[in-house]
């Protein structure tokens, strides 16, 4: 069968992908990876894990540690503070955070709000804990299992922000992970139904 030259070139040659363009589909595919599956590689940063062991846990390491991040954080604490100023009660979708715990731990939130919009650099770790906090309508902040709960999950926090050399340098260190895996199903403050809105 008699093969002709285009079909002997589109099978002998073939141009080697670049080291370059391996590279970028790279960063591509590790940044989709940070967006599709945010909540996941956040319960992973603040369990401890490496965010360079995997470059969608880089991506994701570098976004919540950014100024934007940690402006939208640092706002998220102020309203769960301002949450319980005395104000008319309005009708809304979004939960509201426990009072008793939020009046508890306000001087830890206050404290970690000023962190945040600092300049200090600050640890993923500690960023991922914080942001799941805010959004997790399980969770402590929202529905607490225990008395000073939420207080306690904020100061685990504080000491995850500062970064390793920082709390080697002062003595302080992150609490390890439980090494139990968080089954509950989380659901975002706004996304949370109200019976007043019907």
């Amino acid at each position: 069968m008699a093969v002709s030259p285009l079909d002997h070139a589109s099978s002998s040659w073939a141009a080697p992908r670049s080291p370059s363009r391996s590279r970028r589909a790279g960063r591509v595919r590790a940044a989709l990876n940070a967006s599709l599956h945010g909540w996941e590689l956040d319960r992973q940063l603040a369990a401890g894990c490496d965010p360079e062991s995997d470059a969608a846990l880089a991506v994701r390491a570098r976004r919540i540690t950014s100024s934007r991040s940690r402006r939208r954080i640092a706002d998220g604490l102020a309203r769960v503070v301002g949450s319980v100023e005395p104000a008319p009660r309005a009708f809304t979708a979004a939960a509201r955070p426990d009072g008793a715990e939020v009046i508890a731990a306000r001087t830890v939130l206050m404290s970690l709000e000023r962190r945040l919009r600092g300049e200090a650099q600050i640890a993923p770790a500690g960023a991922a804990m914080l942001g799941l906090l805010l959004i997790d309508c399980t969770g402590p902040l929202y529905q607490p299992t225990a008395v000073g709960e939420l207080g306690s999950r904020l100061r685990a926090a504080a000491a995850a922000l500062e970064p390793a050399g920082r709390r080697e340098h002062d003595g302080t260190a992150a609490p390890e992970p439980s090494g139990r895996e968080d089954t509950s199903v989380p659901v975002a403050p706004e996304a949370a139904r109200d019976e007043a809105l019907r």
